[in-house]
């Protein structure tokens, strides 16, 4: 019998502290209503107009804080994302965890066969896919439209299709433009059976940024409405960059961030509320010697952290990232990884994308993606953190073995060791061997295997031909035969 037992079931771990919170939430409702947000989206402004808000200015909308509290309170805190056969696969909300989602449909690809880098073709978003079916920690995709070997006008649409015939998991996309959304989402109601299923079981998600500073532009803001109207789970995260588009520090980086997500977060709720948005920002530093964003940089994985933790208090879903600077799958990567995966995990960022990157994010690595799973599965460990009661602390055993003794026999150990944590890609032999694969010889073999063997759990038949023959016409409307281009032809 015990009284005032805190028992932790989960490591502990804050950046901010509550008045820290509460501070930059005050100083984001102060910006808000000061400074003022750019808007370039008419609805956008009758909405914001027709609560309340001073439009007087476009350049300059100011909102005020009971707008704000008002979204907050109707912004759901529990968003559920489905598989494309409409069965539950992820829960995002603070309690939930970290979910962890790779990428496609980035420039280039660092093909597994050659180890070079050449340019991503619509081949390697379906080994892409296929391969984050196969592995457990991958559980959905996020789609980038900036592969060149299509026009830009079909890459978005392209990239979604073809995650969705490789892979049963929820997507996430990068969208060009409002256009194209209105077709991803009628093409996944083929998918789905109808538009009134999408909305009852989501499996594809949106994205949209606003541009730092302060910036809400019309294509990002006609999505978002588009979003709340079809009840399309949104992803709202902006990316300023310390000394460039917001102040040289980590706070005032993280009100700009937060006052771009609650301002555009309030439009949504006007539109419709209780339409559901998952909260974020890529927030990191600009490099001054070189001038770009340091997607390996340990200020941005704070910065992310940090922010969890601002979107927490208001009880949102959090958006993040993985990336690194690395050009290569080798210590860098492994290193920027590992740092990036254990701060958000810890942080409890809910939707984290991007797994696979390299190189200022220009580069996806399928090895990399298993590298990933990877140190995802190692970090699970210390989230498991650490049992205290009578079954893990066996005093009674401990007094039966004695000192000297050995536990290998006893039954407590047969019960509990098939939860240590089993090695797939590491050594872990003794004896010296001259001939022993390392680790990345290990992961390259691995990576190939999966790409040659593994097969995705296919849609009927009927559902392909219909999203085929979809797909068909995006290429006659831009002029070409509904014809991929070959790996052969294809080199950085």
């Amino acid at each position: 019998m015990r009284s005032n037992y805190v028992h932790f079931g989960t490591p502990q771990f804050r950046i901010l502290s509550d008045n820290q919170i509460e501070a930059l939430h005050y100083r984001t409702l102060e910006i808000l209503e000061r400074v003022g947000v750019t808007f370039d989206c008419r609805q956008a402004i009758d909405l914001l107009g027709n609560a309340g808000a001073d439009v007087s200015n476009p350049q300059r909308v100011k909102i005020p804080p009971y707008l704000v509290e008002q979204a907050l309170k109707t912004a759901p805190k529990t968003i559920t994302l489905y598989t494309r056969e409409g069965e539950p696969a992820l829960v995002l909300n603070r309690s939930a965890g970290s979910h962890f989602g790779a990428v496609v449909g980035v420039q280039y690809y660092l093909d597994p066969y050659t180890r070079r880098p050449r340019l991503l073709q619509v081949e390697d978003i379906d080994s892409i896919a296929r391969l984050s079916d196969s592995l457990p920690n991958m559980e959905w995709i996020f789609t980038v439209n900036s592969h060149r070997t299509l026009p830009g006008a079909i890459t978005d649409k392209v990239s979604l299709l073809h995650v969705i015939l490789n892979t049963t998991k929820p997507v996430c996309c990068s969208i060009g433009d409002v256009s194209s959304l209105r077709e991803m989402v009628e093409f996944c109601s083929t998918v789905a059976g109808g538009e009134a299923r999408l909305r009852a079981k989501p499996f594809f998600v949106s994205s949209v940024e606003p541009v730092s500073p302060l910036v809400q532009g019309k294509d990002a803001m006609e999505k978002s409405l588009l979003c709340a109207e079809k009840n399309i789970p949104n992803v709202v995260y902006s990316m300023p960059m310390c000394g460039a588009t917001a102040p040289a520090t980590f706070a005032g980086n993280l009100v700009i961030a937060n006052a771009e997500i609650l301002s555009q977060l309030v439009v949504i709720q006007l539109k419709r509320p209780g339409a559901p948005v998952i909260c974020g920002a890529i927030s990191n530093i600009m490099d001054m010697k070189t001038s770009i964003n340091p997607q390996g940089s340990p200020e941005m994985g704070v910065l992310i952290a940090a922010l969890t933790e601002l979107l927490h208090y208001y009880q949102l879903p959090v958006w993040g990232t993985v990336s690194s600077d690395a050009k290569t799958v080798g210590a860098q990567a492994a290193i920027e990884y590992a740092y990036q995966i254990m701060l958000q995990a810890m942080a409890g960022t809910e939707f984290v994308h991007d797994i696979g990157y390299l190189h200022h994010s220009l580069m996806i690595s399928p090895e990399l993606i298993i590298l990933g799973n990877e140190i995802i599965d190692m970090i699970k460990v210390l989230m498991r953190g650490v049992e205290v009661n009578e079954e893990t602390v066996p005093v009674n055993l401990i007094e039966k073995v004695g000192p000297g003794g050995s536990y290998l026999g006893e039954k407590h150990t047969l019960r509990h060791f098939r939860s240590f944590w089993k090695a797939s890609l590491f050594h872990r032999r003794v004896e010296l061997d001259e001939q022993a694969e390392d680790c990345e010889d290990l992961l390259n073999q691995r990576t190939k295997d999966i790409l040659k063997t593994y097969q995705p759990k296919p849609l009927p038949e009927d559902v392909v031909k219909e999203l085929l023959k979809i797909e068909a016409g995006w290429f006659k409307r831009v002029g070409l035969k509904h014809e991929y281009p070959k790996t052969e032809w294809l080199s950085v």
